[in-house]
């Protein structure tokens, strides 16, 4: 229990590291009143207790009553206490409870003699397993169960899924949720008075003696405020937020994953309390109106043939899931898509030389030569596809930009792209590639950017991923989002398929697996010409057979061939990112067009999860299984 005459606490918070706060802060932060007197203690008391008899909490009854205005506060009630020590007392001692009492109405009126009673016949434990979980512990009248919320002492709320009965203790397990409202909590996260974020990592079990009273919290995926209820008599929780823990990703349902990554998703219908969740596709209807199943394209004339004639075929084989480009450049992510079995629909650029890249090697694509606002106003049946992708100019955000230059007012501008292009677009799913540094460099403009993608109602996931843990032989790092619509789940990042020795995973692709069997008359490969422009000043060699460094608009830092002798040519840069060979570049600036791009292997990695994640869905609710 909260001991009211602390003048100092330890605040452990979930966003950051546990700092010690003094009283009055701690209150500021649990809204906590301030400490009454004795007779105003017992005023409250009378105020709290002398009402109807408290009903049994379960998530079931958060419909309406009016019993569930009251709040219970279990901090300052001497019979409530007394019960507590009976209870774990008793646990030091009981190796069965008894006493099945589960349905007894008598349960649910508050006595004074603080007696307990198990509704269980099974044995204490110090772990949630099916052998141990209690289903209902009366305590003082109050009735203690699954699906009842509590408000613990640091200003926390738990939703109870497990009770374990312990010596001297009562343990509680479930759902941790926070104010989105905490002063540590970050602001990608809608700052709504009376809204939680469920932390999905926060496991740990919870003692009775934190607990400050019973509260009524509702879990729903309705994406807008209820009607007709006053603020403030309701805590509502529409949204979970997965961060990383000592270095390791807890993803619920899924094998921990070693990337460092976050992600924030609406709650699902099965996550919901009954009656306050909506199913996914009429999440989907709702924003984006009817949905393809297995994409909006066709892939065989056979198909396109049925669609002239009014028929739809919705055999995942004949359809392929459609993409849009933002900031496409010459085209490094498209390619990636295109590997993927995605149909490229639309490409933007406002860079005229990678364009005409881009439209060399993709000539069924409708590109326009724009800046991203000005694309935007198109009709939007031409913009709406299934997967979108922006890659905003990351120069004003990279850690080697240290020089202003004119252009930066108009980059940062891009950097909020996602947010109009969902809104535009309506994607079932947006990616978005970015620096490695935006996020701890900037780190208000980073969580804007992910609370424009929340507040359309997306789940977002982001991490800082290495580009050769799929195949790509440099020392790369990028940030990557992947945002899914409503209704939508939202994909996880491919599981990396090259590695270290001893990982099971294929070895990492070096420079020389990379180049060292160009053609020698491939286009865009004059040796001799680097090594003229190299003849008097040759740099030390180094291993042929580790990573490039990072290529960028320039060619990199330190990047040269490991001769020496020479630098790369523009051939050997484009396959060192991973564009196939016969992949054509034109136009002047070449070099900046193959640093400015994505990787296509990693594009194309990325886009093979999301596909599988979208054909997952759209499989199930085929066969009429919906979520």
């Amino acid at each position: 229990m909260a001991d009211i005459n602390d003048r100092s606490r330890i605040s452990v918070s979930p966003f950051g590291d546990p700092v010690p706060v003094s009283t009055a802060e701690f209150r500021a932060v649990t809204h906590e009143p301030t400490t009454p007197d004795d007779d105003t203690i017992m005023s409250d008391f009378s105020a709290t207790f002398n009402t109807p008899p408290i009903q049994e909490a379960s998530h079931t009854s958060f419909q309406a009553t009016e019993n569930l205005q009251i709040v219970i506060d279990l901090t300052r009630d001497d019979d409530t206490n007394q019960a507590i020590e009976e209870l774990t007392s008793d646990m030091a001692h009981v190796a069965a409870p008894s006493a099945i009492i589960a349905g007894d109405d008598s349960a649910s009126d508050r006595s004074s003699s603080g007696n307990s009673s198990f509704i269980s016949n099974q044995s204490a434990s110090c772990s949630p397993t099916s052998e141990t979980v209690q289903q209902a512990i009366n305590i003082g009248g109050i009735v203690f169960k699954p699906g009842i919320s509590l408000e613990l002492d640091d200003g926390s709320f738990m939703r109870v899924e497990d009770m374990i009965p312990q010596p001297h203790d009562l343990r509680f397990f479930g759902r941790r949720l926070y104010r989105t409202t905490h002063p540590e909590a970050k602001t990608y996260l809608p700052k709504l008075n009376d809204e939680l974020v469920w932390l999905t990592q926060n496991t740990d079990h919870v003692s009775i003696r934190r607990v400050r009273r019973i509260v009524p919290i509702r879990f729903t995926n309705y994406r807008t405020d209820f009607n007709n209820l006053p603020p403030g008599e309701e805590l509502t929780c529409r949204l979970k937020l997965t961060i990383r823990q000592n270095g390791v990703v807890i993803v619920p349902g899924h094998a921990p994953l070693s990337a460092e990554q976050c992600a924030i998703e609406w709650l699902t219908f099965a996550e919901s309390d009954p009656g306050l969740g909506k199913l996914a596709n009429q999440l989907r209807a709702e924003w984006r109106g009817e949905t393809v199943p297995f994409g909006e394209a066709s892939k065989s004339s056979m198909a396109r043939d049925l669609e002239r004639q009014g028929v739809i075929d919705l055999t995942a084989p004949d359809r392929a899931y459609t993409f849009g480009d933002a900031y496409c450049g010459a085209g490094g992510v498209s390619c990636g898509a295109k590997q993927a079995g995605l149909k490229l629909q639309w490409a933007v650029d406002i860079d005229k030389h990678a364009l005409e890249t881009y439209q060399l090697n993709f000539d069924d694509v409708e590109v326009e030569h724009s800046d991203f606002f000005s694309f935007l106003t198109n009709d939007p049946r031409f913009l709406r596809v299934d997967i979108a992708h922006c890659s905003p100019p990351c120069q004003t955000w990279s850690p080697a930009h240290t020089v202003p230059c004119a252009r930066d007012d108009a980059n940062s501008a891009c950097v909020f792209s996602a947010g109009s292009l969902i809104q535009e677009s309506r994607p079932r799913v947006l990616t978005m590639e970015e620096t490695m540094g935006l996020p701890q460099r900037f780190p208000v403009i980073f969580n804007r950017v992910v609370l424009d993608m929340v507040e359309f109602g997306y789940s977002v996931r982001w991490s800082v991923l290495g580009c050769d843990e799929y195949g790509v032989p440099q020392e790369r790092k990028r940030l990557l989002l992947i945002a899914a619509g409503p209704g939508e789940v939202l994909p996880h990042y491919a599981q990396p398929t090259h590695g270290m020795p001893g990982h099971g995973l294929l070895p990492r692709e070096t420079i020389s697996s990379t180049i060292d069997n160009i053609p020698p008359d491939a286009d865009d490969h004059n040796v001799e010409g680097a090594l003229e422009r190299w003849a008097l000043s040759h740099r030390p060699s180094f291993d042929r057979h580790s990573l490039a460094r990072t290529i960028t608009c320039g060619g990199g830092e330190y990047n040269y061939h490991p001769s020496g002798t020479r630098p790369y040519t523009n051939r050997e840069m484009a396959l060192l990112q991973t564009f196939p060979l016969d992949f054509q570049f034109t136009g002047r600036f070449m070099r900046k067009q193959i640093g400015n791009a994505v990787p296509p292997l990693f594009a194309k990695a990325i886009y093979e999860e999301i596909v599988k994640s979208l054909r997952e869905t759209d499989t199930e609710e085929a066969m009429g299984i919906f979520h």
